[in-house]
């Protein structure tokens, strides 16, 4: 009897984390395989930051910050795009493609060119808020990043990409001040 019980605690301890998977919804995305010559698709990165009360709402360690639309108003903006999991360590030949932009009011769009196969990549964004510029965040800028998914990073935006061209919005709820 010890024997039996002690069986089916370990096929249950197996059976654990899939299970919780299945409650969670954390599983990884299915990435298609997809019939087309040509497997580049193309990113479109779309920010469009809501003003309430003539402040964008933007996210700090400490609590929420309010900052005027003018102060990132023709600012530009840097992505650059990595292949899922790996750590941008500031050599721009290391990401798959890198994207830059201006921020028109609160609102902006960054397009890659088509250079994604389907598979999962991390986007690293940030508006250059601060006069001084650079080819990263200095504190002051905007940087994306997506905590929601079940597997965050906190330093990116996740994104699928499969068989056509993907657009990501990002929100204030996206940003923080880095």
């Amino acid at each position: 009897m010890t024997s039996l019980l002690g069986t089916i605690a370990l096929v249950l301890s197996l059976l654990a984390p899939s299970a919780a998977n299945a409650f969670c919804g954390c599983r990884s995305p299915r990435i298609p395989r997809c019939d087309d010559a040509d497997p580049a698709r193309r990113i479109t990165v779309e920010i469009d930051l809501t003003v309430a009360d003539g402040a964008i709402e933007i996210l700090t360690q400490s609590g929420p910050y309010r900052m005027p639309p003018a102060h990132i108003d023709g600012k530009p903006i840097l992505a650059a795009f990595m292949r899922r999991g790996e750590i941008f360590q500031g050599f721009l030949d290391e990401a798959v493609t890198i994207a830059a932009g201006t921020m028109m009011g609160t609102r902006a769009t960054v397009e890659t060119t088509a250079a994604f196969a389907p598979g999962e990549y991390e986007v690293l964004l940030f508006i250059d808020a601060v006069a001084d510029g650079g080819l990263g965040p200095q504190r002051g800028d905007l940087a994306a990043f997506d905590n929601s998914g079940c597997d965050p990073t906190g330093v990116s935006v996740r994104v699928t990409v499969g068989c056509e061209d993907v657009t990501v919005r990002l929100e204030n709820r996206h940003f923080i001040i880095f």
